[in-house]
C-alpha cells in the first residue's frame, strides 16, 4: 500500500501520466486511487466522465461516510477523487489535517494511491502527498520554463530527493532534452518519448498505454517501470 505523488513543473504531462499509470496498475489486479486536486475537473474531462458531489474529493474530504462509498468508479479497480464535475473549482476551504487524514485513509483503502499534484508547493494537496510519499516521480523536461520552476523550488526538490525517481517528459519535437537534463543536474532513470498523437488521444479520451509501434512500446516500457516501483 503506496502513496506516489506525481509531481513537476507546468506542462510536463503530468495528468496524462498519472491517468496511464492508474489505469496500468488497475489492469495488475490492484486497486488504484487517482487522487487530483486540480481546479475545473481536469481529471473528469480526461476521462469523459461527471463525477457527482457525493463521490468527489470535496465529499471525501468532509467524511461522514466510508471512504469506498465516497470515490468514484472509473473502471475495474480504478477510482477518482478529483474535483465535482458541476464545480468550477474545487473548494479550498480544507485543512492540513483533513488532507492528511484522507491520505492515510486511502493508503490504507486501496493498494495504490497516486496523487496528480499541482506544481505549486504551497497547495496542502501536494505538500502533504510529497510529505507522506513511499515514491515520488518527478516530471522533468517539458518545456524550457520548467528550468525556472526547478530553480523555485530547489529545497523542496532537495527534501523529496531520496525517494524520487526522475522521469524525462519530452513534449517539444526536437528540443535537446539531455542539454536540459545536465543544466537541471537530473539524470532521468525513465524517459518518456515525444508521441505526436498524444493531445489527439487526449481529446478523444483515449490513453497513450496500449499505444502501437515503437513509440507505443518505449511508453508502455516507462509505465511498466513505474508501474513495478509502485508495487514494491
Amino acid at each position: 500500500m503506496s502513496i506516489c505523488p506525481i509531481w513537476g513543473a507546468p506542462q510536463t504531462g503530468k495528468t496524462t501520466l498519472a491517468v496511464n499509470l492508474a489505469y496500468a496498475v488497475s489492469r495488475g489486479d490492484q486497486s488504484v486511487c487517482l487522487i487530483s486536486p486540480v481546479a475545473y475537473s481536469e481529471l473528469s474531462a480526461f476521462l469523459g466522465v461527471k463525477i457527482p458531489e457525493e463521490n468527489s474529493l470535496s465529499a471525501a474530504l468532509r467524511g461522514g461516510a466510508p471512504l469506498r462509498q465516497t470515490v468514484f468508479k472509473a473502471d475495474e479497480l480504478f477510482y477518482v477523487l478529483a474535483a465535482p464535475s458541476a464545480a468550477s473549482a474545487l473548494d479550498g476551504d480544507y485543512s492540513g489535517e483533513q488532507v492528511k487524514t484522507l491520505l492515510e485513509l486511502a493508503r490504507l483503502t486501496f493498494d495504490v494511491v497516486l496523487v496528480d499534484c499541482l506544481s505549486e508547493t504551497n497547495d496542502l494537496f501536494s505538500a502533504w502527498a510529497l510529505n507522506r510519499a513511499d515514491k515520488v516521480f518527478l516530471c522533468a523536461g517539458g518545456h524550457t520554463s520548467g528550468v525556472l520552476w526547478h530553480r523555485a523550488n530547489k529545497k523542496a526538490l532537495q527534501a523529496a530527493q531520496s525517494k524520487t525517481l526522475y522521469v524525462g517528459s519530452e513534449v517539444i519535437p526536437g528540443l535537446d532534452y539531455t542539454a536540459m537534463y545536465k543544466l537541471l543536474k537530473c539524470t532521468p532513470e525513465i524517459k518518456i518519448p515525444y508521441i505526436r498523437e498524444a493531445p489527439l488521444f487526449q481529446n478523444e479520451r483515449r490513453l497513450l498505454f496500449g499505444l502501437s509501434g515503437r513509440k507505443g512500446r518505449a511508453y508502455a516500457k516507462a509505465i511498466n517501470i513505474l508501474y513495478e516501483a509502485v508495487s514494491l
